[in-house]
């Protein structure tokens, strides 16, 4: 065979091999979308059978373990679960009950592989639920599988058994900042019930060397946004000497608001730390009050661009603070000034000056502010 038949013979093969492969990727693309067809219609059969079993309990046969091993039977008990109330939960319930959903992924979850389907089994679990479960997914949030964990996580939390509250506080620092990062999203679903385990956690561990998720759990208590955390955030303000700490403190009780927070940030506005000063004027804007005003157009004139940055955008958001930006723009201050009609801008009051002087209704405000605006882009220029 001459070398340019073997080359032949070679490109032959290569070009086959290729024709296999492109040919199984289509059938895979195939089979694949056929299935997802079919599951969609599936799906929506038992969505229709169940909410019609639910409106007229015994008008249709009873479901069965076979169809509880379907996923799309599954995907439709997932889709009424989070919709329903009252009356319709409970005969979902029995729905549930009769087809033994529950013992069947919990089966799943406790075999040792495919991971795939453990992985299934937990999602499932967590988005039904259903107390029932609530032992088992404890027990799996020792899980070796880290998303296993986290679903167990989600799914206690959903069905507000708080029993796991310090099972997963105990487990958090311990875990991937990722799997803390999880825990602390489950945990704000308990809401006011984590309120107290979580103030009692940060107290014990905020001064160890190892803070580790530490910040997460101080900004659970902001999402949750009860105000009973409130006195403790603030006390732990004025002691607490980490900068990351104060910081998650300070976003907290910006979320919490209330005047309590008010008095705590009025010091921290002090700090020589332009992150905790750029940190607390951001607060004072989601706190709302409008007694902060004059702190807030103090502060732009602050040395930090960011500080004066967050002072702007805190006073455009509050009653009383457009007129304070307007009188920034004659500050001999350029970088307050630049903040303020930033902040202006981003307000809307720009656009509608301009609009205003076009139509000849423009006043001394409008002029001031597209002047401004325009010798500044006049100047970068």
């Amino acid at each position: 065979m001459t070398p340019f038949q073997a080359a032949v013979v070679v490109a032959v093969m290569v070009f086959a091999v290729g024709l296999v492969l492109l040919i199984g990727v289509v059938a895979l693309k195939l089979s694949r979308r056929r299935r997802a067809t079919a599951h969609n219609i599936r799906h929506g059969e038992y969505l229709r059978a169940i909410s019609q079993h639910i409106v007229a309990p015994g008008s249709i046969p009873p479901f069965t373990a076979h169809e509880a091993g379907d996923d799309a039977f599954i995907d439709a008990v997932i889709a009424l679960r989070s919709t329903l109330e009252g009356d319709g939960i409970e005969q979902l319930s029995g729905v549930i009950d009769r087809t033994g959903l529950i013992e069947q992924q919990a089966a799943k979850l406790r075999s040792l592989f495919p991971l795939g389907r453990r992985l299934r089994a937990v999602v499932a679990l967590a988005e039904i639920g259903d107390v029932r479960a609530a032992r088992l997914l404890l027990h799996h949030l020792n899980d070796r599988v880290p998303e296993i964990r986290v679903q167990s996580a989600r799914g206690l939390a959903r069905m507000r058994y708080t029993s796991a509250i310090d099972v997963i506080l105990d487990r958090f620092e311990g875990e991937s900042r990722w799997v803390q990062t999880r825990f602390a999203e489950s945990l704000a679903l308990f809401g006011r019930d984590a309120v107290w385990p979580l103030v009692a956690f940060i107290r014990v561990h905020h001064q160890h060397d190892n803070k580790k998720g530490i910040t997460e759990i101080i900004r659970v208590l902001g999402i949750v946004g009860d105000s009973e955390a409130g006195p403790a955030l603030a006390e732990l303000l004025y002691t607490a000497e980490d900068v990351e700490i104060r910081l998650a403190i300070i976003d907290s009780l910006g979320l919490i608001g209330g005047p309590l927070a008010l008095r705590p940030l009025r010091r921290m506005i002090q700090s020589e730390d332009w992150r905790i000063r750029a940190k607390t004027v951001r607060a004072f804007g989601l706190i709302g009050d409008p007694s902060i005003n004059p702190i807030l157009r103090e502060h732009l004139l602050d040395p930090s661009w960011w500080v004066r940055r967050n002072s702007a955008a805190a006073l455009r958001d509050l009653p009383g603070g457009v007129e304070l930006l307007y009188e920034a723009l004659d500050f001999t201050d350029a970088y307050a000034r630049d903040a303020a009609a930033e902040a202006l801008a981003d307000a809307g009051e720009l656009v509608a000056a301009q609009d205003r002087l076009e139509a000849g209704l423009g006043t001394e405000r409008d002029f001031q502010l597209v002047g401004y605006m325009q010798a500044s882009v006049g100047v970068q220029s």
